[in-house]
């Protein structure tokens, strides 16, 4: 029996040296700010032990001996108190989730050894079965404590397979879930840690949401496979129903006579068929508002039904493919066209009536951006175009396609030239702007130095510039070239980066002062 003392009011007592460990690092509770030194550790025969805390936050025990002989001394406790009762090894759900945890906390020493034994231990030589002229070899911890858990338990340090063909899973409720669902008996007392108010009834709630309704309602045991009782606890839980001991029979009967690879799906469509779960309900659509509300043409009309019909299409074209896949349950798939109904018969007017203002104001730029793109886009709005003023845009060149959307603004070819002009100039300076103010942040980011002051890269063109520097000039240097500002009159130069910003936020500056002075060699 060991005794655990973590401050004057709080005694616990473990019978294992394992269960000391899973006490201390893997058993929740109000151990935050503990410290080594506070703990106090005795076994009621052989005394005090001490406690360390190692670097990873964990705190580890140091009982007298060296690692092999520390080991065999946990895992015998182990075997006797915990697992192996009379001469029957229990498995996860045969046993409490606090011996459980001893056995996890023993398992865990294969690998982090030093949570039980000194890494630096040797063996004693005093021994009297020490080979004095023996090679010796390290000791291989984890090997060792694998071998004696496949020996003494028949299952490795992780636990043994928690249902027949699945993996191993080290977690006491994931043993305790499927036995249930297997319909094994599980003691009252075990699943006393799972039915709420303790610290273990939040263990799985995410991917084993359906232990609790195992453990309220006993009918459920043994009565599905896991796969049906997975799918059926998360449609039900879905739709915040209860499995009650009432209606669990009739559920049992809707999901059993499904195939055994049923999906959620499968169980869903059941559930819907025998109006168990109700249908999802049909959104309610919202009126537009505004200048949203009605169209302000034909034309904004006539491509308003246009956009609704497509997505209406697109929506339920979707819906249909992903209940053909079998993704989508029969309600899901009906709430899916009820929604792409609401959006067809409730979009609003604003790109609609966007377009149609755009028309009769002959704003060609808007409309160039709208029509003048790839017969596949803007479907809608060629189509409505076409139907409505007879301007066709499909199926015809580009060049076409731009002189008809120019003709139907009123534009004669030299106009429609002209636009394109400065349209192009217009394009140039904004473009020359944006790599200007680039160029400034750049330059503002860098740092330099001018006879001992200390400037950044925009400040230190614009002083060059001041005093007079008004050419850029590079030289060769290998390969590649060096840029220099220089001021004509005295032949002075400056050093310039590229990879700054300097040279270039320059080149901006000079060409904007008077673009005769912005030359380049």
């Amino acid at each position: 029996m060991y005794v655990i003392t973590t401050d004057p009011e709080r005694v616990e007592t473990r019978t294992t040296l394992a269960g000391v460990l899973a006490f201390l690092n893997l058993e929740p509770g109000p151990k935050r700010g503990l410290r080594a030194e506070d703990i106090g550790l005795r076994h009621v025969e052989r005394g005090a032990i001490p406690v360390v805390r190692l670097p990873s936050g964990r705190f580890a025990v140091r009982p007298a001996g060296d690692t092999k002989a520390v080991l065999t001394s946990i895992l015998d406790e182990v075997e006797r108190f915990v697992v192996r009762r009379g001469g029957k090894v229990l498995h996860p759900h045969e046993m409490s989730r606090t011996s459980w945890q001893a056995v996890a906390a023993a398992g865990r020493l294969a690998v982090f050894t030093n949570e039980a034994a000194d890494p630096d231990q040797v063996a004693n030589p005093g021994s009297e079965n020490l080979d004095l002229f023996a090679v010796a070899e390290p000791f291989d911890a984890y090997t060792f404590v694998c071998a004696e858990f496949d020996r003494r338990f028949g299952y490795g340090t992780n636990g043994p397979k928690y249902s027949p063909g699945a993996g191993i899973n080290c977690r006491h409720e994931v043993h305790v879930a499927y036995a249930l669902q297997r319909g094994e008996p599980v003691r009252d007392c075990i699943l006393k840690a799972y039915r709420g108010g303790g610290d273990a009834s939040d263990a799985g709630r995410h991917d084993l949401h359906w232990l609790p309704t195992l453990i309220a309602v006993p009918a459920l045991r043994g009565a599905l496979p896991a796969n049906k009782l997975r799918a059926l606890c998360s449609v039900m839980r879905h739709d915040k129903l209860a499995i009650t001991a009432r209606n669990a029979a009739h559920l049992i009967a809707l999901v059993k006579p499904l195939p055994d690879d049923c999906t959620y799906v499968d169980v869903e469509d059941a559930l819907f068929a025998a109006q168990v779960i109700p249908p999802l309900s049909a959104p309610l659509g919202k009126a537009p508002t505004g200048g949203d509300a009605k169209p302000v043409s034909p034309l904004s009309a006539r491509l308003h039904a246009q956009i609704g019909a497509k997505r209406y299409a697109e929506r339920t074209e979707r819906a249909h493919t992903e209940r053909a896949k079998g993704n989508l349950s029969e309600r899901r798939y009906q709430g899916e066209l009820a929604m792409a109904a609401v959006e067809r018969d409730h979009g609003g007017f604003s790109w609609p009536n966007r377009f149609a203002l755009a028309v009769l104001q002959r704003d060609i730029a808007t409309l160039l951006q709208t029509l003048d793109t790839p017969n596949d886009r803007n479907t809608s709005s060629e189509r409505a175009l076409r139907e409505e003023c007879g301007v066709v845009l499909t199926g015809v060149p580009a060049a076409t396609r731009r002189r008809r959307i120019f003709e139907m603004c009123g534009f004669s070819e030299s106009e429609q030239q002209q636009w394109e002009a400065q349209a192009l100039a217009a394009r140039s300076e904004r473009l020359q702007a944006a790599d200007a103010e680039g160029a400034c942040r750049r330059a503002e980011a860098s740092r330099w130095k001018l006879d001992g002051q200390f400037m950044n890269g925009r400040e230190y063109v614009d002083l060059c510039i001041r005093e007079g520097f008004s050419q850029i000039r590079h030289f060769p240097r290998g390969s590649a070239r060096v840029y220099y500002i220089e001021q004509p009159t005295t032949r002075t130069i400056r050093r310039l980066q590229v990879k700054d910003g300097t040279l270039a936020y320059a080149r901006s500056r000079l060409a904007t002062a008077s673009p005769a002075l912005a030359k380049a060699a």
